[in-house]
């Protein structure tokens, strides 16, 4: 059975997360980049934070709630981030048990929505995020906003 657990009960998978953002939205260059907001999130207290899925204490798979994830809408927060499950995993349910998580932290700390940005079709919407623009990414592409509200 797989449980969600605040990464910073679990630092010794820091080095993993690390690798699987790289790999997935980053370059070789810049796994520090990532180590560093792991490393950012292990205080509970503040944004960033970051979450783990563990199967028998094997993490696979992470998400994180960002203060900011897309540069160019700042005046959006906070974020849903890095989604991701490994491979062996997907297609379990895992990525929504980590975001239905994340929501329900996310209200229980007081923010009343919530965003996201991907090239992703037709997987937040099925769960209920809203469309509700296109935004520039680093790398100069355009991307879909979502939102979701978390007001009862």
């Amino acid at each position: 059975m797989v449980k969600i657990e605040h990464l910073s009960n679990y630092k010794e998978h820091i080095d993993t997360i690390s690798k699987w953002l790289c790999k997935e939205w980053g370059t070789s260059d810049n796994i520090e980049f990532f180590k560093s907001i792991l490393n950012h999130s292990l205080i509970k207290t503040n944004l960033p934070q970051t979450f783990i899925a563990l199967d028998d204490g094997k993490p696979v798979g992470t998400i994180g709630l960002w203060r900011c994830d897309m540069v160019s809408r700042q005046d959006l927060f906070p974020w849903l981030s890095a989604l991701y499950v490994i491979p062996a995993y997907r297609s379990k349910g895992i990525g929504k048990q980590l975001q239905s998580y994340l929501l329900s932290y996310t209200k229980r700390i007081g923010y009343e929505e919530i965003y996201l940005y991907t090239d992703l079709e037709n997987y937040y919407e099925k769960i209920g995020w809203e469309y509700i623009d296109r935004g520039i990414t680093y790398s100069g592409e355009y991307d879909k906003i979502y939102k979701k509200s978390l007001k009862d």
